[in-house]
């Protein structure tokens, strides 16, 4: 038993360490997805966008309500930027998500992320003016993610997308 002990204590240093490292493994994922998450929202592609979801993630976001069918919400959501896309061609969007915070819960299985997340819109020169006004400057939304890890890779389960206020004006 006395050779053991050193073998023991050893090992009971070394996992916050391994634990440590595991963790900050979990956030470099969580990150990565986040930014394929807004990378896949500039392209307007929610075909994409929807492998980074679980096939029963919850969407809610002001304006629209709480979503529970996924495939639907995400139909809905391309629908949208199609229609985008139609009205003005070579519309161009770009994506900042700052500010992020990850937690994890349930013996490190389910995090929360949260970021503020500002999107610029950069309409074609050969809009006319009256429509180019619609399309301005985009308020600020604060994200609140929910994501699980299943068979080792992070799921968006859950989605909260919150209106932070007028945009601002560059």
């Amino acid at each position: 038993m006395r050779r053991f002990l050193p073998f023991a204590v050893a090992l009971g240093m070394l996992m916050p360490a391994l634990a440590a490292a595991q963790r900050q493994g979990d956030v470099d994922a969580i990150n990565r997805l986040i930014d394929r998450y807004g990378a896949l929202e500039d392209a307007m592609d929610m075909n994409a966008q929807a492998q980074l979801m679980s096939a029963d993630r919850v969407w809610i976001a002001q304006g629209v309500g709480r979503r529970t069918d996924q495939a639907t919400n995400m139909r809905i959501q391309q629908a949208v930027f199609d229609q985008l896309k139609k009205r003005l061609p070579g519309v161009q969007t770009f994506t900042e998500d700052r500010d992020r915070l990850v937690k994890f819960y349930g013996s490190g299985s389910v995090a929360v992320a949260s970021f503020f997340r500002y999107t610029t819109t950069i309409v074609p020169p050969t809009t006319p003016p009256d429509v180019a006004k619609e399309f301005g400057p985009a308020p600020a939304v604060a994200i609140t993610l929910v994501l699980e890890k299943r068979d080792g890779d992070w799921k968006i389960v859950h989605t909260h997308v919150a209106d932070l206020g007028p945009p601002a004006r560059n």
